[in-house]
């Protein structure tokens, strides 16, 4: 068995670029303050936007649908959200150190169903200093870690912090392709065969 063969083209690949512009947009600061609070509140904004994208939005909160597992390990394990069956995996964790391994270990796990997954890592204030340093590059081999997901595997990475920021910081650290941000290039990626 290997990965879900994803294209960079196609209605999926238009719709990670419209995921991709609502994750950005996303005012994560002001929605909770635990990690249920952030699903629950990123899920509700799918739900009410599902007419922006091809595909269907499955929720674990939409008591119509059911969210796609994938069995390994001796047990299934379940993305967030998604959008269709295998289309794309939507992952919130809301950010421990554990949090982070687990949810790099899920998205490889997601992989295996789903063609893209999309990780949203949300920062605590806690923890603020942790997301400075990122957004301040001295997070080097983390960095490069996401963005080899991002590059080869189709396993985007969002660092959003769930505080208010000063200037010059940035309201969210993404480590995707390139092309995410909607340049015309078409890529077949995660070919692995079965």
């Amino acid at each position: 068995m290997g990965f879900e063969i994803a294209r960079r083209i196609g209605k999926t690949w238009e719709d990670a670029q419209e995921l991709h512009r609502t994750i950005l947009d996303f005012p994560f600061q002001t929605t909770g303050k635990s990690e249920s609070d952030f699903e629950k509140g990123f899920a509700t904004s799918l739900m009410f936007n599902r007419r922006k994208y091809n595909r269907n939005v499955i929720t674990q909160i939409d008591k119509e649908t059911a969210v796609q597992s994938v069995y390994c390990f001796g047990k299934k394990h379940r993305p967030d959200m998604t959008l269709d069956e295998n289309g794309i995996a939507i992952e919130m964790k809301f950010v421990t150190y554990d949090g982070l391994r687990n949810a790099i270990g899920q998205g490889y796990l997601y992989r295996l169903r789903y063609k893209f997954v999309f990780l949203i890592l949300v920062v605590g204030e806690k923890r603020r200093h942790v997301y400075e340093g990122i957004a301040n590059g001295k997070e080097k081999d983390l960095e490069d870690t996401l963005q080899h997901l991002a590059d080869n595997m189709n396993i985007f990475s969002y660092i959003v912090p769930s505080f208010k920021l000063k200037p010059p910081v940035k309201k969210a650290l993404s480590f995707v392709p390139d092309v995410l941000e909607g340049a015309p290039v078409s890529i077949a990626v995660g070919t692995m065969t079965k």
